[in-house]
């Protein structure tokens, strides 16, 4: 496979360049073209976009319509509830369930040289999901940063959440115990045995504990699936957000990361295993990185304020920058 598949669409620069894949709206990768060695891949992902078909890990996609879980795959609105998809192993519906927004053809509406725009539209009933759902999500380059909007419609109240699912790994070795992270969160949602979330805990020392710029230890690659609480507000307005809530560090490069979102939930990648020929590293727990932007977890069940509608359109935005260090 090459990038002249005609499955893969391509945004580039002089600084960074993109595989987009319409199944699943996924970055199917991400290279670093001022890398010293040449272009460096940045994510997890596999080499024949074929292969997206039987992945199960979400790898580059667009989760939705609501992304991480719904407890018991139910919905309630009032007097109103709606099953929907169970394909959690514990019975909630996660990402959107088997046949989210991950796992469908999005239609390429516009592209050219340094971005692409991709849509969907997902029926009323959808996973079990109310009303009819237009989603479009925005890829763009600028200098070295990488741009992603999602912005979606519906048509009956229903609960969205999508998420850009990447798993990064910035040098290129087999696993991401060399990155240091920070984040600006002192909190975080730990889980119960359902692995549905509690309420917010101090991260205190924990695992969970990147106040300060922290190299990712073998110990807790098994602990980190969770989301942190960031300190500063959530808002739409980009003026208050462009400054940085996350760091991820390597020798030669950093990814700073800035989101409308008010959780960053961080996963290492635990459960991730060799399935077909990779791009950019070989799979296995630890081998990346996910730092997914996001609203609450279980948020309809915590009642949380997550709910949309025709008079109320979903947006969330997410700026990627990738600055080389010396």
């Amino acid at each position: 496979m090459t990038a002249a598949d005609p499955a893969i669409r391509i945004i580039a620069n002089d600084t960074l360049l993109a595989w987009i894949l319409p199944y699943g709206a996924r970055l199917m990768q991400l290279w670093w073209r001022r890398a010293p060695e040449g272009q460096r891949p940045l994510t997890l992902g596999f080499l024949d976009p074929a292969a997206y078909g039987e992945d199960r890990m979400s790898l580059g996609a667009v989760c939705g319509r609501y992304a991480n879980r719904i407890a018991d795959a139910e919905l309630r609105y009032g007097e109103q509830r709606w099953r929907l998809d169970a394909n959690h192993p514990l019975g909630h519906c996660i990402h959107g369930g088997a046949g989210g927004f991950g796992a469908r053809r999005w239609t390429v509406e516009a592209h050219d040289a340094t971005s692409i725009t991709l849509a969907l539209h997902s029926p009323d009933g959808d996973q079990g999901f109310p009303g009819n759902c237009r989603a479009r999500v925005h890829y763009r380059l600028d200098g070295d940063a990488l741009w992603w909007d999602a912005q979606a419609e519906v048509d009956a109240p229903c609960p969205l959440n999508l998420l850009q699912h990447s798993y990064w790994n910035l040098d290129g070795r087999r696993d991401v115990r060399g990155h240091r992270l920070q984040v600006d969160a002192g909190h975080y949602l730990p889980t119960d045995a359902r692995e549905l979330p509690l309420p917010p805990r101090a991260v205190d020392g924990g695992c969970f504990d990147f106040r300060q710029p922290r190299a990712i230890a073998p110990s807790c690659v098994p602990s980190l699936d969770g989301a942190l609480l960031l300190d500063r507000r959530a808002s739409a307005d980009a003026s208050t957000w462009a400054a940085p809530v996350a760091t991820l560090a390597v020798d030669d490069l950093a990814l700073t990361l800035s989101t409308d979102r008010p959780l960053l939930h961080v996963y290492a990648a635990a459960n991730l295993r060799p399935t077909a020929a990779a791009s950019g590293v070989a799979h296995g727990p630890g081998a990346g990185l996910c730092l997914e932007t996001e609203d609450w977890p279980n948020g309809p069940a915590l009642g949380k304020d997550v709910w949309y509608g025709p008079a109320r359109a979903y947006r969330h935005s997410l700026r990627l920058r990738f600055q080389a260090r010396s």
